[in-house]
């Protein structure tokens, strides 16, 4: 969640600052609770992502103070109270064309947010198939060392045909202690 709150949070800042927040984005219902369920307790996450509830509450506010449209021009009113009515008349016209020709701003940050967090949700879904398969070899491993007798029975020779590889490394210790004889048990060589 670290790399998430790292990545969201200035780009969220930033489309505030620059007065650019869609309406559609805050209207979405968003879980803190389950995510900072999933934080731990005084991480730094937890705390750029409590700051980063504290900024969406912040511009939730703001918008939600704001109507959904601005409330019309009652042009009517001014014919009536301007001498002129042609003026009033070019001033409907223009406010209305101004109204169709304004563009919207872009949004320069969605398209960028969507092509990182794919990356990201590539990279981690290599990292959660790499880690499902250590977790295979070590269970696997488990398993083998689990269906072993208890060492204090084994022989030599039963050591040897489960543990190959170190065959070779107990023989070059038994050579460094000038041992001739043989041990029977492992705990032999121990005592």
């Amino acid at each position: 969640l670290d790399w998430r709150s790292k990545l969201v949070s200035p780009v969220v800042f930033e489309m505030a600052a620059a007065a650019r927040v869609d309406r559609k984005l805050l209207s979405k219902v968003f879980d803190w609770t389950k995510v900072l369920s999933k934080v731990p307790e005084g991480s730094v996450a937890r705390k750029d992502l409590l700051a980063l509830r504290a900024k969406h509450d912040q511009l939730r506010e703001r918008l939600d103070s704001h109507p959904e449209n601005a409330a019309p021009i009652d042009f009517d009113h001014y014919r009536k109270l301007i001498a002129n009515p042609g003026f009033v008349d070019s001033m409907e016209k223009t406010y209305k064309d101004l109204l169709t020709k304004v563009p919207y701003p872009s949004d320069p940050f969605t398209a960028e947010i969507s092509s990182r967090e794919k990356e990201a949700d590539k990279h981690f879904a290599t990292v959660i198939a790499e880690a499902k398969d250590i977790a295979q070899e070590l269970q696997t491993s488990l398993d083998e060392f689990n269906k072993l007798p208890p060492f204090e029975s084994m022989t030599w020779d039963d050591f040897f045909d489960r543990f190959p590889k170190y065959e070779e490394r107990v023989d070059k210790i038994l050579f460094e202690m000038n041992y001739e004889g043989k041990f029977e048990h492992i705990n032999d060589m121990i005592n």
